[in-house]
């Protein structure tokens, strides 16, 4: 059974949350927007990847008190 890695999501929502911050800070042209789309839709597409793989072995986190592994 696929273990759900939490630890790779919350890795990966920084990583988005970073992007989503520089474009709001930095984007000025339709070419820098277009390559922070592009990471955006591959970390979007990595949380697709990884939710369907864990639904498809039957693998959830496990939380206890409070610490999700």
């Amino acid at each position: 059974m696929t273990q759900f890695d939490v630890g790779l999501i919350h890795r990966l929502a920084d990583q988005m949350e970073g992007l989503s911050s520089n474009i709001k800070k930095h984007v000025n042209s339709p070419d820098e927007l277009s390559d922070d789309l592009q990471q955006l839709t591959s970390i979007l597409n990595s949380f697709q990847t990884l939710t369907q793989a864990s639904k498809n072995s039957g693998s959830y986190p496990i939380a206890t008190e409070n610490d999700v592994r």
